[in-house]
């Protein structure tokens, strides 16, 4: 049989067995108290209804699985046993011809033995087991000839079965030899329900801990059934054990997952919730509406639409999160989860929180695994091989990765899963922000101190090699010409002019130390005018363009940017014999864009990293920036950066005064910024 087959037999089978107990309720309400079925009052329908029910909703999900048809079948023939009691009445009430009575009765003994047989192999079969394989088959065929046997005896035997008489046609004569076979098969009737909970007991005994929940309730709920209550005189007691049953298996489907139709089943509770809830709030909105504005009834049945519409919203939310707490537990609702989060973060540090949200992502889901990279990686569980990647965004900016690994023992539907990852996505992507905050501030301060031990080295290795070395030289001129003075005074003379031009050269060496630390005339000229007197120098010519408001740029950004134009004018003129070069400045109210193209030998077939053009790179790094280096269009090189601004820092020009930029776009470049591809000087 297909799958599709399958749903449709299953379907079909479920509205059958819903028809019959709708039959039955229409015959038994319409029959006189002294005729009518013992015990009806509806309750004994729950049984039935839940087993159809249930059973084709895993048929829908598992068409191949023995243990949904056979709690489709037991509600059909459970409806059938009912039925043919509330006809036997009607018949006898009616004096119909004889065989109208014995077909009922007949119809009764079957249906009430068929769903004793099934009611035996449930727990045989339960949760997945296959005949084909199982060595449980010979007992079912054992249980399936001794409920045969019953059905011939109880419908020759000249005995009441089921609250429906004797059978018109028996044919076996009262005795003490049929009075033995129906006090044995009455006996062995108490003690198979027993037996029958041997298999789910040697299943229980050697599963995992989740199949031991899945086995164990429905254990609990046999083991209720197996007492005989049928001869206490009440049928509440037998309409609990038989409707425990199908409460069992749904409670193994909908809290751990047994055939994974839990999504379909809290689906179809949640829509049966709203539409009851959509159907009892018109009411009252409705009638509440109706006094107010009477004698309008269309104003009415809008008011009242409008009414309980508004309210779907916050109560569909309410259910589900009830639904989830049902079916999930405590570990079901997102918001419990979040709550416990954040609890989390706000007592541990950043690296800590990183750790708990990856521990609560892994604890919601119920994966095998979890990880986030975040300028660091924190890792909790195994990923598997192929692991879900989830981006972490923080105000559109990605921030970092997550990586789910596969479902664990505790599936859980993706419909939940999105619900889960729709709260927790968020708090983990703020936390991987904090962290790669962190991580950025604690990169920065290294490379300072690094740059701050570089610098004083340089200083150590210029004030100790050159100018300590210069200066030594003096001294010592100065004590030969003053030895000197004395007998020769041409000699001393001679020192004296040497040592002048040596202070000339100790001057010079100082100023370029100092203009080293800060480009002199930065801080008066301005960004502009510093490049364009950096332009002026000897060499080949620098054309020089500026478009926007480049005159209130903050200190540390106006030196990246001139140190960047500095250092790619120098590589033009020293070892791209460039013979024409090109520098753009412009701004705006969110970055300083610097663009340097020259007409040299532009870059090597396979660049070599080199000094100059890492600290550009790391100059504009520093500041959030970047620094591409590419070969021009037409040969040379291009050096373009750009380095976001500080918000409010910079005003853009006004458009009456700005001057039109109607030069040609610069075409697009080719990063050559990685190691393998920079060039050096």
């Amino acid at each position: 049989m297909s799958a599709r087959t399958a749903r449709i037999a299953a379907a079909a089978g479920c509205v059958f067995a819903y028809l019959v107990m709708a039959a039955y309720v229409l015959v038994a309400v319409n029959l006189p108290p002294e005729v009518r079925p013992a015990g009806y009052g509806g309750a004994e329908l729950l049984a039935p209804g839940l087993c159809a029910l249930l059973g084709m909703l895993i048929v829908f999900r598992r068409p191949r699985l023995l243990v949904a048809w056979l709690l489709l079948a037991f509600g059909a023939c459970s409806a059938l046993r009912w039925l043919m009691g509330s006809l036997a009445g009607l018949v006898e009430l009616a004096g119909d011809p004889p065989w109208a009575l014995q077909a009922v009765t007949t119809g009764g003994v079957v249906s009430r033995t068929a769903g004793y047989l099934l009611w035996l192999l449930i727990p045989l079969l339960y949760p997945d087991v296959s005949l084909r394989r199982s060595r449980w088959r010979w007992v079912c065929l054992a249980l399936a000839v001794w409920c045969l046997g019953q059905i011939v005896v109880l419908t020759l035997a000249p005995v009441p079965s089921g609250g429906m008489g004797p059978p018109p046609w028996a044919v076996l004569e009262p005795g003490p030899a049929l009075a033995v076979v129906l006090d044995v098969m009455r006996q062995v009737n108490v003690v198979l329900p027993w037996l029958s909970l041997v298999p789910l007991l040697i299943r229980f005994r050697y599963s995992g801990p989740d199949v031991r929940r899945q086995i164990g309730w429905l254990l609990l709920a046999m083991a209720i059934g197996a007492v005989p209550t049928y001869e206490s005189g009440h049928l509440w007691p037998t309409v609990l054990s038989e409707a425990a049953v199908p409460v069992a298996i749904a409670v193994a489907v909908l809290r751990y997952r047994l055939y994974a139709i839990d999504t379909l089943v809290s689906r179809a509770v949640l829509g049966a919730a709203l539409l009851g809830f959509v159907a009892v709030a018109y009411l009252p909105a409705s009638a509440l509406t109706g006094v107010v504005l009477s004698g309008r009834g269309e104003v009415v049945a809008a008011v009242a639409g409008i009414l309980a519409g508004l309210a779907f919203r916050p109560v569909h939310a309410t259910l589900q999160r009830g639904l989830d707490r049902m079916l999930y537990g405590r570990s079901g609702d997102p918001r419990t989860h979040a709550r416990a989060l954040q609890r989390q973060i706000q007592r541990a540090g950043p690296a800590e929180a990183l750790a708990a949200a990856v521990q609560a992502v892994m604890n919601g889901l119920a994966v095998t695994g979890a990880t986030v990279t975040a300028g660091r990686q924190v890792a909790c569980g195994e990923l598997g091989p192929s692991p879900r990647e989830i981006p972490l965004v923080w105000h559109g900016e990605q921030v970092g990765t997550l990586l789910i690994g596969a479902p664990g023992r505790r599936r859980f539907p993706p419909a939940y899963e999105r619900r889960m990852l729709a709260v927790l996505v968020p708090i983990v992507a703020d936390v991987a922000h904090a962290v790669r905050l962190a991580e950025d501030l604690r990169h920065h301060r290294e490379r300072a101190a690094v740059a701050r031990d570089e610098e004083r080295r340089r200083l150590h290795r210029d004030l100790h090699d050159g100018l300590g070395t210069a200066l030594t030289a003096m001294a010592m001129s100065l004590d030969a010409a003053r030895r000197s003075l004395d007998d020769s005074p041409e000699h001393a003379y001679r020192l004296l002019t040497d040592l002048r031009l040596s202070m000339n050269s100790v001057t010079a060496e100082i100023r370029a130390l100092v203009y080293d630390l800060h480009p002199p005339g930065l801080k008066e000229l301005r960004l502009e005018a510093a490049v364009r007197s950096l332009a002026a120098e000897a060499g080949p010519p620098a054309d020089v363009r500026a478009t926007g408001d480049l005159t209130a740029l903050p200190p540390a950004i106006e030196t990246a940017a001139y140190r960047i134009v500095q250092e790619a004018v120098t590589n033009a003129r020293r070892h791209a014999g460039a013979s024409r070069i090109t520098v753009e400045l412009s701004g705006d109210a969110e970055r300083v864009r610097v663009r340097i193209a020259d007409d040299g030998t532009g870059l090597p077939e396979r660049p070599v990293l080199g000094a100059g053009l890492t600290s550009m790179r790391e100059r504009a790094a520093e500041l959030g920036g970047t620094c591409l280096i590419a070969p021009g269009e037409q040969g040379g090189t291009v050096v373009e950066a750009v380095i976001p601004l500080p918000p409010g820092r910079l005003t853009p020009p006004d458009d009456r005064t700005a001057a039109p930029d109607v030069r040609r776009a610069p075409p697009p470049i080719r990063d050559i910024s990685s190691p393998e591809l920079l060039t050096s000087e």
